[in-house]
């Protein structure tokens, strides 16, 4: 986007300021700046020339049209041959005589053109310096007397400023020179100069124009006027070289004016020629077809793309371009002005589908604030009777919709500003920003009231952060010195609970090769059915995924018995643990708990039951010892009441006197659901009972200095003694040689008296003074079996 500093310079004084400062301070706090470029206009040496005569000259070549025109400048009277396609007579236009200087230091001279003498040129506006354009010679107001020089109309040179347009999306206000005039007052500490603009008291007792919007969504507001008495004229010089400064081509002053608007508040308008529209109806297309746009481009439309309608169809895109039908011609006397707000969404979806991109579009897609509508009207009526039109009006200023006139209240604590840019800025100064951007403010002890300006966008600025970026860009952010937030260092309190999850995890599926699942916190009830368990009164969901998804679990496996069937038909064996939460109704309440429930299934083709059951039931041992929790003990169970916990089946598991689960093979009718041959080991514990720091504090060990040794024995216990009856008694030994001792495995085989299992323990031997001797040895050996004696066991 390019802006003109001259044009700028309008509305806020920019005396004494070089160009490139400019750029830099708002780039540093407004828009990033892509380049300044100066702009050179010829006006020394031309005059404005009304042109008395024209004459046709023969040039010999088929097609090439020249004449031989008659200007008057008023001293003197001038002929030159001039090929322009808009020469008239009566026209006014930029003459250079014979010496002047134009665009590109050309030096006009007479000469022979076609066989007739030339005197001077009637210039385009690239021949100026003013724009690009060559298709025709300048067309000033009859208004302005011939031979009035055109430096005392137009400066020489201006500075264009080049804005990068992704540093403005946010800001709809920047899409127009007005917007960045305010940016500049407010950096700068300089008054902005108010906008002229209509009260239009003439009009409040004439008639609303007829006006109906039928999506609001698609457009929140919409705002028109109905002007006649209006005469065919091109546009001021200065409005006419603002806009060629910026790449916009003068065509006339009415065409022109909304130009000028959308290129002064950012708020695209457009003409309809009033003689032909006599009411506004805005609504979707509402069907599959086509539609002229004033390019002469039939657009393939669809039923939700947003039109300008009047009782006889559409007659513009809404937000895009207007329509062929209704465009302002060149002896338009009636106009019906428009300027609306659009939703920036519809207007962006419609300009890329149909590959249409205006710049009344992208500045709609932006988020124009509905403040401008009014506004422009307002102004577009006061630059039209300042360029000597009667402008009559025939409606008030008829308006649906939001108007975005009244302004925004927002408030935030003072302390909050400062300590998001980290320094303390006066309240005066805070107060100073604010209000040359617009904003109302008022501040007290703790707080910053502000009523946000109606130019500012919802999507621009809606939270006290706003505010903040709002202060701290105009402050400067090079006045900012840099500094590291005052933070208080407290060390990282660990949720000690999901430690002890993470780690029973890893161990299950790094070391063990689990796989771990999920399931639903619901009971599947036709599961249940098959499976013949009730699991008694639960929670019960008010809107449930389906019918039979209703009660909540109080345990995990039946829905990990669920998955055993899954599994099976594509593998023999499968290791599964989920570790999730379930329910228990307590009075009005419930409680919650964390279970983790396990099972391991396997063919027989893989192995027999027992193996599985001790490598699982191990498996539970090791978890325990990984989760600090202590070495559990198994003690039979007589619990029958849910049907994967047949009898003597089933094991509780203790930590000292803590019950903190169960382990169990499947028996009897529920291994009867599964295919022949099936083996599942199951398991189910409470993990908040698991009790013990999940990682320990360090304590250092030194390493021994003389080696040790280590000791197997094989003994036999009956088999009503069990492993845990062992255990406690060997845990009872000690010796002072013992340092630490481990169960290996059992036997039952061949060679064992009728009763008795073999149990082996490897017992680990050292001091801390000096190397065992043979004699150390055997003295633990002896102490070892006396007390095996003791307690009625032998070695095998």
């Amino acid at each position: 986007m390019k802006l003109s500093l001259e044009w700028i310079g309008q509305y806020v004084d920019l005396a004494g300021l070089l160009p490139k400062d400019i750029a830099y301070k708002l780039t540093m706090s407004t828009a990033e700046v892509e380049d300044v470029e100066i702009l050179k206009r010829a006006v020394h040496g031309i005059v404005v020339g009304e042109i008395i005569g024209i004459e046709p000259v023969d040039t010999g070549e088929s097609g090439k049209v020249m004449q031989l025109v008659s200007v008057n400048t008023g001293a003197e009277t001038f002929e030159t041959v001039c090929g322009a396609p808009n020469v008239k007579i009566g026209m006014k236009s930029a003459f250079a005589g014979p010496g002047a200087v134009i665009a590109d230091n050309h030096t006009v001279n007479e000469q022979k053109v076609f066989g007739r003498m030339s005197r001077g040129i009637l210039c385009s506006s690239k021949e100026l310096g003013w724009g690009e354009s060559h298709v025709g010679i300048m067309s000033f107001p009859d208004s302005l007397p011939a031979g009035t020089e055109l430096a005392s109309l137009v400066p020489e040179f201006d500075h264009i400023i080049e804005i990068d347009n992704k540093s403005v999306t946010h800001r709809p206000d920047l899409w127009g020179h007005y917007g960045f005039a305010r940016e500049l007052a407010a950096i700068y500490g300089r008054p902005l100069k108010p906008l002229e603009i209509i009260d239009f008291s003439e009009g409040n007792n004439l008639p609303a124009f007829p006006l109906r919007i039928e999506d609001l969504e698609g457009c929140p507001g919409y705002c028109c006027l109905d002007i006649e008495g209006l005469s065919p004229a091109f546009s001021p010089v200065d409005l006419q070289y603002r806009l060629l400064a910026v790449g916009l081509r003068p065509i006339n002053l009415l065409v022109d004016l909304t130009n000028y608007l959308m290129l002064e508040l950012g708020q695209p308008m457009h003409a309809f020629d009033g003689g032909r529209v006599r009411d506004i109806i805005v609504a979707p297309f509402g069907k599959t077809g086509v539609y002229m746009t004033l390019d002469s481009v039939e657009r393939k439309m669809i039923p939700e793309d947003l039109m300008i309608c009047d009782h006889n169809g559409p007659i513009a895109l809404a937000g895009i371009m207007g329509g062929e039908d209704s465009e302002v011609k060149e002896g338009t006397s009636r106009i019906l002005l428009e300027s609306a707000n659009f939703n920036p969404a519809r207007i962006r979806r419609t300009m890329i589908r149909l590959g249409l991109r205006t710049d009344a579009g992208i500045r709609f897609e932006k988020g124009q604030p509905p403040y401008h509508m009014a506004l422009s009207i307002r102004r577009f009526v006061k630059l039209l009777r300042n360029a000597g039109q009667k402008a009559i009006l025939r409606s008030k200023l008829t308006c649906e919709g939001e108007t975005g006139e009244k302004g925004r209240i927002l408030s935030m604590e003072k302390a909050s500003l400062n300590r998001s840019i980290g320094m303390v800025i006066p309240d005066e100064r805070v107060k100073n920003i604010l209000v040359s951007l617009g904003f109302e403010c008022a501040i007290n002890d703790k707080e910053i009231l502000l009523t946000i300006p109606p130019h500012r966008s919802v999507r621009d600025i809606s939270i006290p952060r706003d505010i903040v970026e709002e202060v701290a860009r105009i402050y400067g952010y090079d006045n900012i010195k840099p500094s590291m937030p005052n933070v208080e260092m407290r060390p990282y309190v660990f949720n000690t609970n999901l430690q002890k999850q993470h780690k029973i995890r890893r161990f299950l599926s790094q070391a063990k090769g689990f796989s771990e699942v999920h399931t639903y916190s619901w009971y599947d009830d036709i599961w249940l059915k098959q499976i013949a368990y009730n699991p008694g009164e639960t929670l019960t969901l008010v809107n449930p995924a389906a019918e039979n998804n209703a009660r909540m679990r109080r345990d995990i496996l039946p829905n990990l018995l669920a998955l055993v069937e899954l599994n099976a038909a594509h593998r023999d064996s499968v290791s599964l643990y989920e570790m999730g939460n379930v329910y228990h109704p307590v009075s009005e309440s419930f409680r919650q708990a964390m279970h983790l429930g396990g099972l391991a299934y396997q063919t027989d083709k893989i192995g027999n039951l027992q193996d599985l059951f001790l490598r699982i039931k191990g498996t539970i041992e090791e978890l325990c010892v990984c989760a600090n929790a202590g070495i559990p003990e198994f003690r039979p169970s007589d619990e029958t009441g849910k049907p994967w916990i047949g009898k003597g089946a089933c094991l509780n598991v203790m930590i000292g006197d803590t019950h903190i689960g169960q382990i169990g093979f499947i028996t009897g009718n529920l291994l009867n659901l599964y295919e022949r041959g099936t083996q599942i080991v199951w398991f189910e514990l409470l993990v908040d009972l698991l009790a013990g720091q999940a990682f320990p504090d360090v304590v250092y060990q030194e390493t021994p200095v003389y080696p040790g040794s280590w000791m197997d024995f094989s003994i036999l216990a009956d088999t009503a003694l069990n492993y845990s009856g062992l255990a406690e008694i060997i845990r009872k030994f000690s010796h002072p040689i013992l340092k630490k001792w481990k169960y290996l495995y059992l036997y039952s085989g061949k060679g064992l008296p009728e009763g008795k299992l073999s149990y082996t323990f490897r017992f680990w031997l050292g001091l801390k003074d000096r190397t065992l001797i043979g004699e150390d040895m055997s003295l633990f050996r002896e102490s070892f079996l006396h007390y095996l004696e003791e307690n009625g066991l032998v070695l095998r």
